[in-house]
């Protein structure tokens, strides 16, 4: 290696070495610096524990402390050993945090005061090697006299933590000797006074005394008091009318008397140590009724009596036009039994052995009255839905269906959507339609051919309303809720324009009076001939307006005699009107008229001469009026 080199790398070696040299001057200067921070701070906390102790101990070990403080003072070391209990404790994450933060400064500093040329390395001192025992001088052992000053305050603090706990101690068993006191007090006086099992002494009850008894014990004593009691009637001129004087009730009392028995605490405390106990009341309200209370009830006059002579009568709104009056309520004189009742109860409940009677107070009243809600939105109602018209008419007829049957056939809801009640239409039908516009059975006032006049009423010749047709067209109507006027529907014949003479000019008369037949074509009497009909009474024979049924020749008639004996009749000629009954001829007879039908008459037929019973049978046709009457 050349000079020029190894001088150059010696150089590099002083510079290195200088370098290094001046990072440790550095790092002791910093140590020392530091070390005078700990001590400033070592001495504001032991300012700090001054202050703390002065405090915990409330002046009572303070001169002990404050010779603590003198001793550190005045330590060999100065303020180098004062690491005391609490200051050591404190420093330490100061240390710490300095510790981490001083190489960065150093190495910082370090960069800055390298030289740039090998010329300013070269004029640095070189720097002499400290030694390990000189690196650890700074860092001393603390003497005898510290460690005795941590020692110190420690002692005084624990000698203080000592009598504290005692006193805590003290405290807290005072305490738990009080809670056992309160409790078992709380105990005996929820025990024995506010919530108690039996009446205290001196404590009566509807003026029965219950000392000592239980709730059961005193419910059974009041009822057994209060079934010895009875209640008379008087009216309101105080006239006795009756009187009740057994009573078996159960009485409804249990929370009455569970509140006597423990009615609160402040209220049971005052009542323990009253001296005058007040008698407690309840009322004795009855369960409910018993049969023997019942029996006596009832036979008092003025429950038998209770119905009077004029009923009250609910409020209500007139259908039967679509003006929708409201009839007012009617009040009358009938008694609400019910009421009544109630009433005497009540008496028997507060103990009153008396009941006065006024008629007026139980009077049954109506349950709707004019000015009902129910009854005003009614009325809405109807005049809103029901004021549409179904007129149905025939020359002898003429009908409206009344707002009441719309009523009953139809249902509208709040949305107007509409249900018909197709029960409701049937039996409207039945009981309104068919009897009004039906001629059948109908009553009819005719002229006779024999002469005068007659009424009569049944049969089966007439018109009839087609029940099926007609329900299905009202349906739809009622749907609509829309003004209708029309004829019924009917079913078979159709009815001529003269409903007073539905019969026409065609018929066959049958007088059972004058026993005389007599038939009538286009108004004129064709035949007339006397007759037999039915023995009376066990086989007459029916009246109304009936119909040929059918004609036929060389027929056997065949049913039975009175005394259940058969019976079979030829005859020639047959034209059945009704069943079994009908017009025919009798040769087994040798007479007709008079009064043969009284001992001698037929099963109910019109037996008719054999000799004219031809020009009758072909003068007839099958659904020609037959009369009877």
């Amino acid at each position: 290696m050349s000079k020029m080199s190894k001088s150059k790398t010696n150089r590099e070696k002083k510079k290195k070495t200088g370098s290094n040299a001046k990072s440790k001057a550095k790092t002791r200067s910093k140590s020392r610096n530091s070390s005078a921070r700990k001590n400033k701070t070592a001495q504001k906390n032991i300012e700090q524990v001054k202050l703390n102790v002065e405090e915990q101990l409330n002046n009572e070990n303070a001169d002990e402390l404050l010779q603590t403080e003198e001793n550190v003072k005045n330590s060999p070391d100065d303020q180098l050993k004062i690491n005391v209990y609490e200051a050591e404790k404190d420093t330490e994450q100061e240390q710490e945090t300095e510790e981490v933060t001083e190489p960065e400064q150093e190495t910082e500093e370090a960069d800055e005061s390298e030289p740039e040329t090998a010329e300013d390395a070269e004029t640095e001192p070189e720097p002499e090697p400290e030694s390990d025992e000189a690196a650890g001088s700074e860092q001393e052992e603390p003497d005898e006299e510290t460690v005795n000053i941590q020692q110190s305050v420690y002692h005084v603090k624990k000698k203080k933590h000592g009598k504290t706990g005692l006193k805590v101690i003290g405290v807290l068993a005072l305490l738990l000797i009080y809670c056992g006191a309160a409790i078992a007090g709380i105990f005996a006086v929820d025990k024995y006074i506010v919530d108690p099992d039996t009446y205290p002494n001196g404590t009566t009850i509807n003026n029965v005394d219950v000392s000592g008894m239980t709730l059961d014990e005193a419910e059974d004593a009041l009822t057994k008091e209060w079934n010895t009691h009875s209640i008379t009637f008087f009216n309101s001129s105080s006239r006795e009318i009756g009187e009740i004087s057994k009573f078996d009730f159960e009485y409804d009392i249990d929370e009455q008397l569970e509140h006597a028995l423990s009615p609160g605490a402040e209220k049971a405390i005052f009542r323990f140590f009253e001296k005058d106990k007040e008698d407690i009341r309840v009322i004795m309200n009855p369960e409910e009724s018993t049969e023997l209370f019942d029996s006596q009830f009832n036979d008092l006059s003025i429950v038998k009596s209770a119905k009077g002579d004029r009923p009250s009568k609910n409020a209500y709104i007139d259908k039967s036009d679509t003006e929708f009056r409201i009839v007012k309520e009617v009040i009358g004189n009938s008694v609400d039994t019910k009421l009544l009742k109630k009433a005497v109860f009540k008496s028997i409940a507060e103990g009153e052995d008396t009941f006065k009677y006024r008629r007026s107070d139980y009077h049954l009243l109506p349950e709707i009255v004019s000015t009902s809600k129910s009854l005003l939105d009614e009325r809405k109602y109807c005049v809103k839905y029901l004021s549409f018209a179904i007129r149905l008419r025939n020359p002898v007829n003429d009908y409206t269906i009344p707002p009441s049957w719309l009523d009953r056939m139809i249902t509208v809801s709040k949305s107007g959507k509409v249900k018909v009640d197709d029960e409701q239409v049937s039996t409207f039908i039945s009981e309104i339609l068919y009897p009004k516009f039906s001629s059948v059975g109908g009553t009819r006032k005719l002229k006779s051919a024999g002469g005068g006049t007659y009424t009569i009423t049944g049969g089966t010749y007439g018109y009839t309303v087609d029940v099926e047709k007609e329900h299905q067209v009202l349906t739809s109507e009622l749907k609509k809720r829309e003004d209708v006027e029309r004829e019924p529907y009917y079913s078979g014949k159709t009815p001529g324009k003269n409903w007073q003479n539905d019969i026409g000019n065609d018929f066959v008369e049958v007088s059972i009076e004058k026993q005389t037949v007599w038939v009538v074509r286009h108004g004129k009497v064709i035949v007339e001939t006397p007759v037999v009909t039915g023995v009376l009474p066990r086989h007459s024979t029916p009246t109304g307006v009936f119909y040929i049924v059918y004609k036929a020749t060389n027929t056997t008639l065949k049913g039975r005699n009175d005394d259940g004996s058969k019976y079979e009749s030829h005859v020639a000629y047959w034209m059945p009107f009704y069943l079994g009954f009908g017009l025919h001829d009798a040769n087994w007879r040798g007479a007709f008229g008079g009064s043969i039908y009284v001992y001698n008459g037929s099963h109910g037929c019109v037996n008719c001469p054999p000799s004219i019973m031809p020009k009758i049978f072909s003068n007839c046709y099958d659904g020609m009026p037959v009369i009877v009457h």
